[in-house]
């Protein structure tokens, strides 16, 4: 009876897990689905940080503790990056419950690694330097217990930098210089990328050194010869074979340890060449700091046609309203240089920008720059009213233009909200339709009794574009003004004419608001439609890039795709 009981208790018990098994199986990822959602996040430069947070938002999903933990730190860290509104304390909560839970085995290191190497780059761009240190130590731990000689590369090349952050100096050279003797000693085990890890490391312990330098030129002069060693080791070693944003990013480092050593027209030979790399590169981070560092070299010369130049190139490719040191720098720049020239509305133009911004950053910044520049504004001020003839007009102006900035942001804000406001009405609207599963979109130009057709050519046109519509010829990528013309068997004037008094929009608009009504319809009635990429789906649109497609789909609906497809996968 015994052993009766032990079979049918071990027959249980065995179905019984079996069947749990099977069932996490289903409900869950294979793990090269995993390691594919996974790859998504690091592609995000390539594929759009849209269809990357989309991937994450999979991975999120999965019952694999590691990679769940994964996908909170990486869709934190993408949220980061963006400057998009992040709830800190949700992900923290979320990102520990899973870590925690994550065994510390062998099998698990390198994706520890990827983990805390994520919450050490959030950390850092959120300037909390302690615990993003903290995490790339723990990072590297992971790196050497897996034997990993990249990754553990890869983050004391990370920690070096921090270390450099923290003005910890002596800490960040070693850590470089051990970086450097453990890619020497793996020469054999790194390959073919042996070449690119050291070139990386080497430009690290450069950087180290130059900043170094940079905080007291007196006191560690040793440095700047040391940050001259590496740079010029690295553009000596032919092996490197270095493309052009490598060589570049060598020259600007060059150009701006010849400016801190105050051999100015030595910096700006490196600078030139940095700056015609870039553009060939396409690096518009460092072209604007290159024609920076340029035109403040061309100003110390004396060069200040050349230092305008250089400033006015540097304000074309600032596109974020974030401000920087750098970008506070040109506008007192520029407002000297244009005193100098005796252009007095340009020179109080530029003191004035400098002088609203001056309020916007901080306090350390304020003092930093009041070191660094000695910009005295009650003489500067006295300077310009004194070379101006109408001496009132630059307080009246003054004062104006603090009306007008106040003015504009309340209109701004004002419009803003009401465009919002009348978004989400169109989005409950839109949605509403879906969920009643009535047809979302009419026929632009469905005759109704209001609509008057003047003769035959109006008539055929109309036609046309009717079947323009039934067929969706819309959608073809060269459908355009002229192509729907001659599709019709008109000219393009005429064609506008008719589409700008029936529909009150130009063709581009005709054109984008069907489009996007036939992605809204396509998106709302095929699930698998809304797993597509941006990239996808705008090509399906008729588009060729992700960006515009995104924008003209904002435009219209007020969200992005990505938006909508995650609201429409909730309401639905």
């Amino acid at each position: 009876m015994l052993k009766k009981f032990s079979f049918l208790y071990l027959l249980f018990f065995f179905s019984s897990q079996s069947s749990q098994c099977f069932s996490q199986t289903n409900n869950d990822y294979k793990k090269s689905e995993l390691e594919n959602f996974k790859k998504k996040f690091y592609q995000y430069r390539e594929i759009g940080i849209d269809s990357s947070l989309f991937y994450m938002d999979k991975l999120i999903k999965t019952n694999n503790i590691p990679y769940k933990a994964f996908a909170y730190a990486a869709i934190e860290y993408l949220k980061t990056r963006e400057k998009q509104s992040v709830d800190v304390s949700f992900y923290k909560d979320s990102i520990n419950k899973y870590l925690h839970k994550v065994p510390k085995t062998r099998k698990n290191f390198p994706i520890l690694f990827d983990i805390h190497i994520l919450l050490g780059n959030t950390n850092k761009r959120r300037e909390l330097i302690k615990p993003a240190i903290e995490n790339y130590i723990i990072a590297e731990n992971f790196a050497s217990l897996a034997n990993d000689i990249e990754r553990t590369i890869k983050i004391k090349g990370n920690i070096a930098l921090i270390y450099q952050d923290m003005e910890e100096f002596d800490k960040a050279i070693n850590k470089g210089k051990e970086t450097l003797n453990l890619i020497e000693r793996d020469k054999k085990a790194l390959a073919e990328k042996y070449y690119s890890n050291k070139y990386k490391n080497i430009l690290n312990v450069a950087a180290i050194y130059a900043t170094l330098y940079k905080k007291d030129t007196e006191k560690n002069k040793y440095a700047s010869d040391s940050s001259l060693y590496y740079y010029n080791s690295i553009l000596k070693n032919k092996d490197f074979d270095l493309s052009e944003y490598y060589k570049a990013k060598i020259y600007y480092g060059l150009g701006t340890l010849y400016s801190l050593k105050k051999q100015h027209s030595i910096a700006t030979t490196y600078l030139e060449k940095s700056i015609g790399l870039f553009e060939e590169s396409k690096s518009q981070s460092y072209l604007y700091k290159s024609y920076y560092n340029n035109g403040y070299n061309y100003y110390m010369l004396n060069d200040i046609e050349k230092a305008k130049k250089n400033y006015l190139s540097a304000l074309s490719i600032k596109k974020d309203a974030v401000l920087d040191y750098n970008y506070m720098s040109i506008l007192n720049y520029l407002s000297e240089i244009y005193s100098k020239q005796n252009k007095i509305d340009s020179a109080k133009y530029y003191f004035n920008s400098f002088l609203n911004n001056y309020t916007k950053v901080s306090s350390r910044e304020k003092k930093q720059f009041k070191e660094a520049y000695k910009v005295d504004f009650d003489q500067k001020i006295k300077d310009l009213k004194e070379k101006n003839t109408k001496k009132s007009y630059f307080y009246k102006s003054l004062v104006v233009s603090l009306l007008t900035i106040v003015l504009i942001i309340s209109f701004l804000v004002a419009k803003n909200s009401k465009e919002k406001k009348r978004a989400n009405e169109k989005l409950d609207e839109l949605l509403s339709k879906i969920s009643k599963k009535e047809d979302l979109t009419e026929k632009s130009f469905s005759l109704s009794n209001n609509y008057k057709i003047k003769d035959e050519q109006h008539q055929q046109i109309i036609n046309g574009l009717l079947k323009i519509e039934e067929k969706e010829y819309f959608l073809e990528e060269e459908f355009n003004l002229y192509n729907a013309a001659k599709k019709i068997g008109t000219n393009t004037t005429y064609l506008s004419k008719i589409i700008k008094e029936h529909k009150k929009m130009s063709f581009n608009d005709y054109t984008n608001e069907l489009r996007v009504n036939y992605i809204i319809k396509l998106l709302s009635n095929d699930k698998k439609v809304r797993s597509y990429t941006t990239q996808a789906i705008c090509e399906i649109a008729g588009y060729k890039n992700a960006k515009s497609f995104t924008r003209i789909f904002k435009k219209y609906i007020g969200i992005t795709p990505y938006q909508f497809i995650e609201k429409i996968n909730k309401e639905l």
